[in-house]
């Protein structure tokens, strides 16, 4: 989450941005850019907005000068760099553990085929010795 503060008069805004500079609206669907019409205070400005505007919008506004403002700051891109860096780290971790359950997955299908083999070894073998017997019998 992220503040605007670009005046201090002004109330800080609160939104959210995804780590790709996406800014999500109060509905959580990514926010859209539009242009300030003529009867505005400030025509011509761009600014986020729900995407669902008019019919079930949620409020959602901030100006983008207020949100390029926040974005220009290296403090910022910093953070954006270390959580790209930590789910790199992430995806690779999870591409060994998947590797790994492939490697088991495997070994198990290795050893419930050998079972199954010596069931069926085990239990010709007990066919046999029944039919012996019973060769004896008649």
């Amino acid at each position: 989450m992220s503040t605007s503060t670009s005046s201090p008069s002004r109330k800080p805004r609160i939104f959210k941005v995804a780590t790709d500079g996406k800014i999500y609206c109060n509905h959580d669907m990514v926010a859209i850019c539009r242009v300030a019409g003529n009867r505005s205070t400030r025509p011509s400005h761009a600014f986020y907005g729900c995407p669902l505007w008019p019919s079930m919008d949620c409020k959602f506004f901030i100006w983008k000068e207020d949100v390029d403002a926040i974005f220009a700051g290296h403090e910022y891109r910093k953070v954006l760099e270390l959580r790209n860096n930590a789910l790199e780290i992430k995806i690779a971790n999870l591409e060994v553990e998947k590797m790994m359950l492939e490697e088991e997955n495997k070994n198990l299908k290795l050893k419930m085929a050998k079972s199954t083999f010596v069931s069926k070894k085990y239990y010709i073998i007990c066919i046999v010795i029944v039919v012996y017997l019973l060769s004896f019998l008649y």
